[in-house]
Protein backbone atom coordinates (compact mmCIF):
# COMPACT_ATOMS: atom_id res chain seq x y z
CA UNK A 1 0.00 0.00 0.00
CA UNK A 2 1.55 2.92 -1.07
CA UNK A 3 2.53 6.16 0.96
CA UNK A 4 0.59 9.21 1.89
CA UNK A 5 1.62 11.94 -0.45
CA UNK A 6 3.08 15.36 1.40
CA UNK A 7 3.17 18.41 -0.48
CA UNK A 8 5.06 21.06 0.60
CA UNK A 9 6.17 22.78 -2.46
CA UNK A 10 6.48 26.79 -2.14
CA UNK A 11 5.21 27.34 -6.07
CA UNK A 12 2.95 24.66 -7.53
CA UNK A 13 2.23 24.94 -11.45
CA UNK A 14 -1.42 23.83 -12.67
CA UNK A 15 -1.87 22.65 -16.12
CA UNK A 16 -5.78 21.20 -16.30
CA UNK A 17 -4.93 17.92 -17.08
CA UNK A 18 -2.24 16.43 -14.38
CA UNK A 19 -4.15 17.70 -10.81
CA UNK A 20 -4.18 14.16 -8.24
CA UNK A 21 -6.44 13.48 -5.27
CA UNK A 22 -3.42 13.70 -3.35
CA UNK A 23 -1.55 16.90 -4.80
CA UNK A 24 -5.05 18.53 -3.69
CA UNK A 25 -4.63 17.11 -0.29
CA UNK A 26 -1.43 17.95 0.36
CA UNK A 27 -1.59 21.75 -1.17
CA UNK A 28 -5.18 22.67 0.62
CA UNK A 29 -3.71 23.06 4.24
CA UNK A 30 -2.07 26.11 4.20
CA UNK A 31 -1.83 29.07 1.43
CA UNK A 32 -0.70 28.01 -1.75
CA UNK A 33 1.11 30.08 -5.00
CA UNK A 34 -0.48 28.59 -7.74
CA UNK A 35 0.74 29.03 -11.45
CA UNK A 36 -0.97 28.20 -13.75
CA UNK A 37 1.04 26.92 -17.13
CA UNK A 38 1.29 29.17 -19.98
CA UNK A 39 -0.41 27.23 -23.04
CA UNK A 40 -3.19 27.18 -20.23
CA UNK A 41 -3.70 30.39 -19.62
CA UNK A 42 -3.61 30.90 -23.48
CA UNK A 43 -6.32 28.20 -24.12
CA UNK A 44 -8.75 29.82 -21.04
CA UNK A 45 -8.45 32.84 -22.87
CA UNK A 46 -9.52 31.27 -26.60
CA UNK A 47 -12.39 29.71 -24.67
CA UNK A 48 -13.34 33.16 -23.24
CA UNK A 49 -12.95 34.78 -27.21
CA UNK A 50 -14.92 31.52 -28.81
CA UNK A 51 -17.95 31.98 -26.01
CA UNK A 52 -18.11 35.51 -26.72
CA UNK A 53 -18.34 35.12 -30.42
CA UNK A 54 -20.88 32.10 -30.53
CA UNK A 55 -23.25 34.18 -27.95
CA UNK A 56 -23.50 36.91 -30.73
CA UNK A 57 -24.74 34.56 -33.41
CA UNK A 58 -26.45 32.09 -31.80
CA UNK A 59 -28.64 31.57 -28.24
CA UNK A 60 -26.46 29.97 -25.90
CA UNK A 61 -28.06 28.95 -22.27
CA UNK A 62 -27.16 31.13 -19.43
CA UNK A 63 -24.89 33.34 -21.62
CA UNK A 64 -27.94 34.63 -23.98
CA UNK A 65 -30.51 32.90 -21.61
CA UNK A 66 -31.75 32.65 -18.18
CA UNK A 67 -30.86 28.83 -16.98
CA UNK A 68 -32.97 26.14 -15.29
CA UNK A 69 -36.80 26.69 -15.54
CA UNK A 70 -35.76 29.97 -17.61
CA UNK A 71 -34.16 28.46 -20.28
CA UNK A 72 -36.22 29.64 -22.93
CA UNK A 73 -36.08 33.15 -21.28
CA UNK A 74 -33.88 35.87 -23.71
CA UNK A 75 -31.51 38.08 -21.52
CA UNK A 76 -30.71 41.02 -22.35
CA UNK A 77 -28.85 43.14 -20.21
CA UNK A 78 -25.84 41.38 -20.10
CA UNK A 79 -22.99 41.03 -16.97
CA UNK A 80 -26.45 42.48 -14.56
CA UNK A 81 -28.42 38.82 -15.61
CA UNK A 82 -24.71 37.14 -13.97
CA UNK A 83 -24.85 39.27 -10.97
CA UNK A 84 -28.26 37.96 -10.12
CA UNK A 85 -27.89 34.52 -10.80
CA UNK A 86 -24.46 34.72 -8.38
CA UNK A 87 -26.58 36.77 -6.00
CA UNK A 88 -29.79 34.47 -6.47
CA UNK A 89 -27.77 30.93 -6.42
CA UNK A 90 -25.57 31.73 -3.04
CA UNK A 91 -28.16 30.14 -0.74
CA UNK A 92 -26.33 27.78 1.32
CA UNK A 93 -26.72 26.48 4.61
CA UNK A 94 -25.62 24.51 7.51
CA UNK A 95 -21.80 25.08 9.38
CA UNK A 96 -19.25 26.94 7.17
CA UNK A 97 -17.18 24.23 5.43
CA UNK A 98 -12.96 24.50 6.96
CA UNK A 99 -10.78 26.40 5.06
CA UNK A 100 -8.38 22.87 3.72
CA UNK A 101 -11.67 22.32 1.94
CA UNK A 102 -12.54 25.53 0.79
CA UNK A 103 -9.00 25.96 -0.29
CA UNK A 104 -9.20 22.79 -2.43
CA UNK A 105 -12.19 23.12 -4.58
CA UNK A 106 -10.57 26.31 -5.66
CA UNK A 107 -7.60 24.94 -6.53
CA UNK A 108 -9.83 22.22 -8.58
CA UNK A 109 -11.81 24.92 -9.81
CA UNK A 110 -8.83 26.84 -11.38
CA UNK A 111 -7.86 23.84 -12.45
CA UNK A 112 -11.15 23.02 -14.30
CA UNK A 113 -10.92 26.05 -15.71
CA UNK A 114 -7.22 25.81 -17.02
CA UNK A 115 -8.58 22.23 -19.48
CA UNK A 116 -10.29 25.26 -21.57
CA UNK A 117 -13.68 24.32 -21.47
CA UNK A 118 -15.42 27.06 -19.95
CA UNK A 119 -15.58 29.98 -21.93
CA UNK A 120 -14.72 32.63 -18.47
CA UNK A 121 -12.75 35.22 -18.74
CA UNK A 122 -9.29 34.08 -17.38
CA UNK A 123 -9.28 36.89 -14.82
CA UNK A 124 -11.53 34.83 -12.72
CA UNK A 125 -8.22 32.34 -12.40
CA UNK A 126 -6.00 35.54 -10.84
CA UNK A 127 -8.69 35.96 -8.56
CA UNK A 128 -9.36 32.69 -7.49
CA UNK A 129 -5.17 32.16 -7.54
CA UNK A 130 -4.80 35.20 -4.96
CA UNK A 131 -7.43 33.88 -2.88
CA UNK A 132 -5.86 30.52 -2.57
CA UNK A 133 -2.49 31.85 -1.76
CA UNK A 134 -4.11 33.89 1.29
CA UNK A 135 -5.93 33.27 4.32
CA UNK A 136 -8.75 35.30 2.94
CA UNK A 137 -10.96 32.59 1.70
CA UNK A 138 -15.04 32.72 0.88
CA UNK A 139 -16.99 31.77 3.46
CA UNK A 140 -19.12 28.55 1.64
CA UNK A 141 -21.61 26.82 3.66
CA UNK A 142 -21.76 22.89 3.69
CA UNK A 143 -25.26 22.18 2.52
CA UNK A 144 -26.90 23.37 -0.53
CA UNK A 145 -25.99 20.47 -3.65
CA UNK A 146 -27.45 17.87 -5.20
CA UNK A 147 -24.83 16.28 -7.46
CA UNK A 148 -25.97 18.35 -10.60
CA UNK A 149 -23.08 20.80 -10.22
CA UNK A 150 -22.18 22.71 -6.31
CA UNK A 151 -24.18 26.03 -7.11
CA UNK A 152 -24.44 27.59 -4.25
CA UNK A 153 -20.93 26.51 -3.12
CA UNK A 154 -19.35 28.13 -5.95
CA UNK A 155 -21.90 31.73 -5.88
CA UNK A 156 -20.88 31.99 -1.91
CA UNK A 157 -17.03 31.90 -3.64
CA UNK A 158 -18.30 34.86 -6.02
CA UNK A 159 -19.40 36.34 -3.88
CA UNK A 160 -16.48 36.67 -2.07
CA UNK A 161 -14.45 37.26 -4.75
CA UNK A 162 -16.67 40.56 -5.40
CA UNK A 163 -16.90 41.84 -2.16
CA UNK A 164 -20.56 41.22 -1.53
CA UNK A 165 -19.68 38.62 1.61
CA UNK A 166 -17.33 38.46 4.32
CA UNK A 167 -14.10 36.53 3.90
CA UNK A 168 -12.74 33.80 6.36
CA UNK A 169 -10.75 36.50 7.84
CA UNK A 170 -13.52 39.01 8.36
CA UNK A 171 -12.60 41.01 5.51
CA UNK A 172 -14.72 42.71 2.35
CA UNK A 173 -13.06 43.54 -0.96
CA UNK A 174 -13.37 43.20 -4.36
CA UNK A 175 -10.82 40.91 -6.49
CA UNK A 176 -13.02 39.78 -9.30
CA UNK A 177 -16.31 41.29 -11.53
CA UNK A 178 -17.73 39.02 -13.49
CA UNK A 179 -18.10 40.03 -17.29
CA UNK A 180 -20.97 38.64 -19.47
CA UNK A 181 -21.40 34.79 -19.06
CA UNK A 182 -19.32 33.99 -16.48
CA UNK A 183 -21.19 33.35 -13.86
CA UNK A 184 -22.77 30.21 -14.83
CA UNK A 185 -19.77 28.09 -16.26
CA UNK A 186 -18.19 29.40 -12.50
CA UNK A 187 -20.81 27.51 -10.75
CA UNK A 188 -21.34 24.64 -13.37
CA UNK A 189 -18.89 22.21 -11.31
CA UNK A 190 -19.00 19.31 -9.10
CA UNK A 191 -15.56 20.79 -7.59
CA UNK A 192 -16.19 21.33 -3.84
CA UNK A 193 -17.89 17.69 -3.53
CA UNK A 194 -14.61 16.48 -5.57
CA UNK A 195 -12.54 18.43 -2.82
CA UNK A 196 -14.82 16.83 0.18
CA UNK A 197 -14.59 13.45 -0.88
CA UNK A 198 -11.23 13.54 -2.06
CA UNK A 199 -10.10 15.20 1.37
CA UNK A 200 -12.17 12.48 2.98
CA UNK A 201 -10.53 9.62 0.88
CA UNK A 202 -6.79 10.73 1.55
CA UNK A 203 -7.97 10.02 5.44
CA UNK A 204 -9.73 6.82 4.60
CA UNK A 205 -6.57 5.58 3.12
CA UNK A 206 -4.79 6.73 6.35
CA UNK A 207 -7.31 4.67 8.19
CA UNK A 208 -6.82 1.25 6.58
CA UNK A 209 -2.96 1.91 6.83
CA UNK A 210 -3.89 2.01 10.75
CA UNK A 211 -6.29 -1.30 10.24
CA UNK A 212 -3.69 -3.04 8.64
CA UNK A 213 -1.77 -2.43 11.48
CA UNK A 214 -3.71 -2.81 14.26
CA UNK A 215 -5.55 -6.15 12.81
CA UNK A 216 -1.65 -7.64 12.85
CA UNK A 217 -1.68 -6.57 16.33
CA UNK A 218 -4.94 -8.66 16.77
CA UNK A 219 -3.46 -11.34 14.95
CA UNK A 220 -0.59 -11.51 17.91
CA UNK A 221 -2.81 -10.84 20.72
CA UNK A 222 -5.59 -13.95 19.68
CA UNK A 223 -2.57 -16.12 18.60
CA UNK A 224 -4.36 -16.23 15.44
CA UNK A 225 -3.18 -18.53 12.30
CA UNK A 226 -0.73 -16.51 9.27
CA UNK A 227 -2.41 -19.12 7.13
CA UNK A 228 -4.44 -17.11 5.26
CA UNK A 229 -2.17 -14.69 4.66
CA UNK A 230 0.26 -16.94 2.57
CA UNK A 231 1.14 -15.99 -0.61
CA UNK A 232 -0.06 -19.04 -1.86
CA UNK A 233 -4.00 -18.26 -1.01
CA UNK A 234 -3.77 -15.13 -2.88
CA UNK A 235 -2.50 -16.57 -5.74
CA UNK A 236 -5.28 -18.66 -5.65
CA UNK A 237 -7.98 -15.85 -5.91
CA UNK A 238 -5.80 -13.05 -7.89
CA UNK A 239 -7.36 -9.96 -7.10
CA UNK A 240 -4.69 -7.68 -6.61
CA UNK A 241 -5.76 -5.78 -3.87
CA UNK A 242 -5.94 -9.25 -1.79
CA UNK A 243 -2.35 -9.73 -2.64
CA UNK A 244 -1.59 -6.07 -1.39
CA UNK A 245 -2.96 -6.48 1.98
CA UNK A 246 -1.72 -10.08 2.42
CA UNK A 247 1.57 -9.07 1.18
CA UNK A 248 1.34 -6.31 3.74
CA UNK A 249 0.55 -8.70 6.31
CA UNK A 250 3.46 -10.90 5.84
CA UNK A 251 5.89 -8.10 5.83
CA UNK A 252 4.50 -6.94 9.14
CA UNK A 253 4.43 -10.12 11.07
CA UNK A 254 7.68 -11.31 9.17
CA UNK A 255 9.95 -10.54 12.41
CA UNK A 256 7.51 -11.84 14.81
CA UNK A 257 6.87 -15.22 16.92
CA UNK A 258 2.93 -15.89 15.87
CA UNK A 259 1.64 -19.32 17.29
CA UNK A 260 -1.66 -20.16 16.31
CA UNK A 261 -3.41 -22.37 18.80
CA UNK A 262 -6.51 -22.85 16.98
CA UNK A 263 -6.92 -24.82 13.45
CA UNK A 264 -9.18 -21.82 12.14
CA UNK A 265 -10.09 -18.75 12.84
CA UNK A 266 -13.19 -16.33 12.57
CA UNK A 267 -13.78 -14.38 9.69
CA UNK A 268 -12.09 -11.07 11.43
CA UNK A 269 -8.87 -12.65 10.81
CA UNK A 270 -9.55 -15.21 8.26
CA UNK A 271 -10.67 -12.82 5.91
CA UNK A 272 -8.63 -9.82 6.33
CA UNK A 273 -7.05 -10.00 2.84
CA UNK A 274 -10.38 -10.58 1.32
CA UNK A 275 -12.70 -7.91 2.98
CA UNK A 276 -9.58 -5.05 3.21
CA UNK A 277 -8.43 -5.53 0.11
CA UNK A 278 -11.61 -4.76 -1.56
CA UNK A 279 -11.79 -2.40 0.55
CA UNK A 280 -8.95 -0.88 -0.63
CA UNK A 281 -9.52 -1.39 -4.68
CA UNK A 282 -12.93 0.51 -3.92
CA UNK A 283 -10.73 3.58 -2.56
CA UNK A 284 -8.39 3.23 -5.16
CA UNK A 285 -11.32 3.80 -7.91
CA UNK A 286 -12.76 6.84 -6.12
CA UNK A 287 -9.25 8.36 -6.48
CA UNK A 288 -9.28 7.44 -10.02
CA UNK A 289 -12.59 8.98 -10.82
CA UNK A 290 -12.20 11.99 -8.75
CA UNK A 291 -8.84 12.99 -10.45
CA UNK A 292 -11.00 12.36 -14.14
CA UNK A 293 -12.68 14.92 -12.62
CA UNK A 294 -10.42 17.40 -11.62
CA UNK A 295 -8.95 17.26 -14.69
CA UNK A 296 -12.28 17.58 -16.95
CA UNK A 297 -14.60 20.85 -18.50
CA UNK A 298 -17.77 20.01 -16.58
CA UNK A 299 -19.33 22.71 -17.74
CA UNK A 300 -22.66 23.08 -19.54
CA UNK A 301 -22.16 24.38 -22.32
CA UNK A 302 -19.01 23.38 -23.24
CA UNK A 303 -17.19 25.58 -25.01
CA UNK A 304 -15.18 23.99 -28.02
CA UNK A 305 -12.11 26.18 -29.29
CA UNK A 306 -10.74 23.66 -31.96
CA UNK A 307 -14.63 23.49 -33.34
CA UNK A 308 -16.01 26.97 -32.79
CA UNK A 309 -19.16 25.60 -31.21
CA UNK A 310 -20.86 25.28 -27.73
CA UNK A 311 -22.23 21.74 -26.80
CA UNK A 312 -25.41 21.86 -24.43
CA UNK A 313 -24.52 18.65 -22.26
CA UNK A 314 -24.72 17.04 -18.93
CA UNK A 315 -21.24 17.05 -17.71
CA UNK A 316 -22.19 18.77 -14.62
CA UNK A 317 -24.09 15.32 -13.79
CA UNK A 318 -22.52 13.70 -10.32
CA UNK A 319 -23.53 10.02 -11.05
CA UNK A 320 -20.04 9.15 -11.81
CA UNK A 321 -18.51 10.33 -8.76
CA UNK A 322 -21.74 9.16 -6.26
CA UNK A 323 -21.49 5.49 -7.67
CA UNK A 324 -17.45 5.49 -6.71
CA UNK A 325 -18.63 7.38 -3.71
CA UNK A 326 -21.33 4.85 -2.72
CA UNK A 327 -19.09 1.95 -3.43
CA UNK A 328 -16.26 3.28 -1.13
CA UNK A 329 -18.61 4.09 1.67
CA UNK A 330 -20.06 0.25 1.60
CA UNK A 331 -16.31 -1.15 1.49
CA UNK A 332 -15.51 1.55 4.63
CA UNK A 333 -18.46 0.05 6.40
CA UNK A 334 -17.62 -3.42 6.35
CA UNK A 335 -14.26 -2.52 7.04
CA UNK A 336 -15.31 -1.08 10.22
CA UNK A 337 -17.38 -4.59 10.69
CA UNK A 338 -14.39 -6.36 10.89
CA UNK A 339 -12.90 -4.17 13.30
CA UNK A 340 -15.74 -5.07 15.31
CA UNK A 341 -15.56 -8.73 14.83
CA UNK A 342 -12.09 -9.21 15.98
CA UNK A 343 -12.55 -6.39 19.03
CA UNK A 344 -15.29 -9.74 19.98
CA UNK A 345 -12.44 -12.31 20.19
CA UNK A 346 -10.26 -10.11 22.06
CA UNK A 347 -13.10 -10.47 24.28
CA UNK A 348 -12.66 -13.44 24.51
CA UNK A 349 -10.56 -15.38 26.75
CA UNK A 350 -11.00 -18.74 24.61
CA UNK A 351 -9.61 -16.90 22.19
CA UNK A 352 -6.44 -14.65 23.95
CA UNK A 353 -5.99 -17.11 27.04
CA UNK A 354 -6.84 -14.28 29.19
CA UNK A 355 -10.04 -13.07 31.21
CA UNK A 356 -13.17 -12.16 29.76
CA UNK A 357 -13.02 -8.16 28.44
CA UNK A 358 -9.31 -8.06 29.46
CA UNK A 359 -10.36 -7.21 32.88
CA UNK A 360 -8.29 -7.20 35.81
CA UNK A 361 -8.78 -7.18 39.43
CA UNK A 362 -11.90 -8.72 41.57
CA UNK A 363 -13.97 -11.44 39.47
CA UNK A 364 -17.08 -10.32 37.71
CA UNK A 365 -14.87 -7.02 37.04
CA UNK A 366 -16.04 -5.48 33.27
CA UNK A 367 -12.38 -4.74 32.05
CA UNK A 368 -13.30 -3.47 28.44
CA UNK A 369 -17.08 -4.64 28.55
CA UNK A 370 -18.22 -1.26 27.52
CA UNK A 371 -16.18 -1.03 24.04
CA UNK A 372 -18.48 -3.68 22.43
CA UNK A 373 -21.46 -0.98 23.42
CA UNK A 374 -19.29 1.74 21.80
CA UNK A 375 -18.53 0.18 18.53
CA UNK A 376 -21.86 -1.71 18.35
CA UNK A 377 -23.42 2.57 18.50
CA UNK A 378 -20.59 3.29 15.85
CA UNK A 379 -21.59 0.45 13.45
CA UNK A 380 -25.45 1.91 13.47
CA UNK A 381 -24.09 4.53 12.58
CA UNK A 382 -22.01 3.53 9.90
CA UNK A 383 -24.69 1.53 9.12
CA UNK A 384 -27.30 4.23 7.96
CA UNK A 385 -24.88 6.31 6.51
CA UNK A 386 -23.98 3.59 4.04
CA UNK A 387 -26.99 3.82 2.24
CA UNK A 388 -26.14 4.64 -1.29
CA UNK A 389 -26.94 8.62 -2.10
CA UNK A 390 -27.24 7.85 -5.41
CA UNK A 391 -30.60 6.28 -4.90
CA UNK A 392 -32.21 9.79 -3.84
CA UNK A 393 -34.37 11.59 -6.38
CA UNK A 394 -35.86 14.78 -7.06
CA UNK A 395 -37.71 16.41 -9.79
CA UNK A 396 -37.06 20.68 -9.97
CA UNK A 397 -36.88 23.58 -11.59
CA UNK A 398 -39.93 23.19 -13.29
CA UNK A 399 -39.50 20.07 -14.36
CA UNK A 400 -36.36 20.83 -16.79
CA UNK A 401 -33.93 19.39 -14.01
CA UNK A 402 -35.26 15.37 -12.92
CA UNK A 403 -32.77 14.14 -12.00
CA UNK A 404 -30.29 14.26 -9.26
CA UNK A 405 -27.42 11.77 -8.24
CA UNK A 406 -26.64 13.35 -4.43
CA UNK A 407 -23.10 13.29 -4.71
CA UNK A 408 -22.62 15.87 -2.24
CA UNK A 409 -24.58 13.61 0.54
CA UNK A 410 -22.55 10.62 -0.17
CA UNK A 411 -19.63 12.85 0.72
CA UNK A 412 -20.96 14.13 3.56
CA UNK A 413 -21.94 10.37 4.21
CA UNK A 414 -18.05 9.30 3.57
CA UNK A 415 -16.74 11.67 6.10
CA UNK A 416 -19.33 10.64 8.46
CA UNK A 417 -18.50 6.97 8.08
CA UNK A 418 -14.77 7.68 8.54
CA UNK A 419 -15.27 9.12 12.13
CA UNK A 420 -17.26 6.42 13.34
CA UNK A 421 -14.36 4.01 11.92
CA UNK A 422 -11.87 5.87 13.83
CA UNK A 423 -14.33 5.34 16.46
CA UNK A 424 -14.63 1.32 15.88
CA UNK A 425 -10.78 0.78 15.28
CA UNK A 426 -9.92 2.92 18.40
CA UNK A 427 -11.72 0.10 20.47
CA UNK A 428 -9.68 -2.76 18.99
CA UNK A 429 -5.97 -0.16 19.17
CA UNK A 430 -7.13 -0.23 23.11
CA UNK A 431 -8.29 -3.73 23.39
CA UNK A 432 -5.46 -5.43 21.21
CA UNK A 433 -2.29 -3.00 23.42
CA UNK A 434 -3.98 -4.04 26.40
CA UNK A 435 -4.15 -7.68 25.85
CA UNK A 436 -0.69 -8.00 24.65
CA UNK A 437 0.66 -6.08 27.78
CA UNK A 438 -1.06 -8.62 29.11
CA UNK A 439 0.34 -11.57 28.25
CA UNK A 440 3.92 -9.70 28.49
CA UNK A 441 4.13 -9.85 25.00
CA UNK A 442 7.00 -7.03 23.50
CA UNK A 443 7.50 -6.46 20.38
CA UNK A 444 10.77 -5.17 19.51
CA UNK A 445 10.67 -1.48 19.11
CA UNK A 446 13.10 -1.91 16.25
CA UNK A 447 10.69 -3.07 13.77
CA UNK A 448 7.56 -1.83 12.35
CA UNK A 449 5.21 -3.22 14.58
CA UNK A 450 7.11 -2.86 18.05
CA UNK A 451 7.27 0.65 16.69
CA UNK A 452 3.97 1.23 16.27
CA UNK A 453 3.00 -0.51 19.67
CA UNK A 454 5.37 1.93 21.20
CA UNK A 455 3.98 5.27 20.07
CA UNK A 456 0.07 3.68 20.69
CA UNK A 457 1.48 2.87 23.87
CA UNK A 458 2.63 6.65 24.75
CA UNK A 459 -1.21 7.51 24.76
CA UNK A 460 -3.04 5.24 26.02
CA UNK A 461 -3.21 5.02 29.50
CA UNK A 462 -1.40 1.57 31.13
CA UNK A 463 -3.97 1.21 33.85
CA UNK A 464 -6.16 -2.29 33.63
CA UNK A 465 -8.17 -2.23 36.38
CA UNK A 466 -11.80 -1.21 35.86
CA UNK A 467 -12.25 2.69 35.03
CA UNK A 468 -13.95 5.04 32.58
CA UNK A 469 -12.28 4.80 29.12
CA UNK A 470 -13.55 7.70 27.48
CA UNK A 471 -9.96 9.38 27.12
CA UNK A 472 -8.35 6.27 26.36
CA UNK A 473 -10.97 6.79 23.21
CA UNK A 474 -9.95 10.45 22.50
CA UNK A 475 -6.83 9.65 22.42
CA UNK A 476 -6.98 6.08 20.59
CA UNK A 477 -9.02 8.64 17.97
CA UNK A 478 -6.98 11.35 17.87
CA UNK A 479 -3.34 8.73 17.40
CA UNK A 480 -5.66 6.92 14.65
CA UNK A 481 -6.04 10.22 12.72
CA UNK A 482 -2.65 10.89 11.92
CA UNK A 483 -0.71 9.64 9.27
CA UNK A 484 1.01 6.15 10.49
Amino acid sequence: MTERLLVDDPEVALDGSTLTVERVAGLAGAPIVVLPTVRALELTLQSWETAVGIAARQPVYGRTTGVGGNRDTSVVDGAEQDLRLLRSHATGSGPALPDHIVRAAMIIRINQILNGGSGMHPDIVGALVDSVASSQLPIVHARGAIGTGDLSAFSEIALGLMGESARTDGSVHTAWSPHQGDALPLISTNAMTVAIAGNTSVDVADWLRHCLVVSVLSVIATRSSAEPFAAQVQAARKHPGQAEVAARIRELLTPHLVTAVRVQDSFGFRALPQILGATWQALQRLGTTLSVEMNSSSENPLVSVEDDKVFHNGNFHGMPIALAIDEAKLALASAALLSQCRLANLSDPSVTGLRAFLADGPAGSSGTMLLEYTTSAAIAEIRSSAAPGSLGHTVISRGTEDHASFASQAATQLADILVQSRLVLACELISAIRALRQQNRVLDPATELGAYVQRAQKVLDARTEDRPLSADLAAAVTFLAQTP
